[in-house]
């Protein structure tokens, strides 16, 4: 597919979505990133990067790139930053963030509430081959680095279920160390991880509904805030085995993620639910095996 049809072409697209998000009032103009992945590329397995701080619809070297880019699998981000000078508005700080030779690539929807009080109490459970390639200021790359951590490998190939339990550790992490700095301000955690063959998606928020009545953008845009996750998949019929009529089994060929959906019509939308984990990887069938786990922590 290209990148074109779902950053531009798409009825609610991403580039549209930095300036025009149906579910938060707040603009998303802090940066946009890419990684994509081709088959066909030099080097498929490492994606195709872009980042920058600037807004994605006044970006013309991106818009000529995705009507050029074909992609197997695709993440894709605009920023969302809180409008106060103390921001750090830069490329460092783009999502999705890649280290490099790094098992996976992320994303985050949502925001760690008070994290500079957390920043250094996470260094002790983050070898140095990975926090001497922290770059930014953001709480995103610190759990990207985080969730890295959690491999036997960090820079080795792994599986949807490495990925997954990698989360559900750097989770319980972050949960611990905000027991004990008494942090318990809501704080939304929607990630995205993949190696460009296996997903991992995740709907959570550490405290819901805890947030400081001071007028802030944590007790306004965030009130009552459970970040929402929506997918969509495309299916095929599969001919069962022996001579038999078709089973009218649906395979699942393709799967799309976001933060909303990206068509008008969202009949074929699933929200994911509350306090979920989804995750997809490729079967011997040449289709993609997709299950909703719940988080426990």
């Amino acid at each position: 597919m290209l990148v074109d049809d779902l950053l531009y072409r798409a009825e609610v697209s991403l580039v549209r979505q930095a300036t025009d998000a149906r579910f938060m009032e707040l603009l998303n103009l802090g940066g946009f990133g890419l990684a994509a992945w081709d088959e066909t590329s030099a080097g498929p397995s490492r994606p195709f990067i872009y980042r920058t701080a600037g807004v994605p619809m006044f970006d013309r070297n991106l818009k000529a790139l995705c009507e050029k880019v074909r992609a197997n699998a695709l993440l894709a981000h605009v920023r969302g930053v809180i409008y106060e000078p103390t921001e750090r508005v830069g490329a460092q700080n783009v999502h999705p963030f890649v280290f490099k030779d790094a098992a996976f690539v992320l994303a985050q929807n949502g925001d760690l509430f008070d994290f500079a009080r957390m920043r250094y109490d996470l260094l002790g459970h983050i070898p140095p081959e990975l926090t001497s390639q922290i770059e930014g200021t953001t709480d995103t790359e610190w759990l990207y680095a985080l969730c890295l951590a959690q491999l036997g490998n960090p820079f080795a190939t792994c599986g949807a279920e490495e990925m997954a339990r990698a989360v559900c550790d750097a989770l319980r992490i972050v949960q611990e160390v905000r027991e004990r700095r008494g942090i318990k301000t809501q704080s939304p955690i929607n990630l995205v991880l993949t190696d460009g063959r296996s997903l991992v998606a995740t709907r959570y928020v550490f405290d819901y509904g805890w947030y400081p009545d001071d007028g802030s953008f944590f007790s306004g845009e965030r009130e009552h805030d459970f970040t929402t996750l929506w997918y969509t998949t495309a299916l095929r019929q599969v001919q069962p085995s022996g001579d038999g009529p078709a089973a009218g089994i649906g395979a699942t060929t393709a799967l799309l993620i976001a933060s909303e959906p990206l068509t008008e019509d969202t009949s074929t939308w699933l929200s994911a639910p509350e306090y979920s984990m989804l995750v997809a990887k490729p079967n011997e069938q040449g289709t993609i095996d997709v299950h909703l786990e719940e988080i426990v922590l």
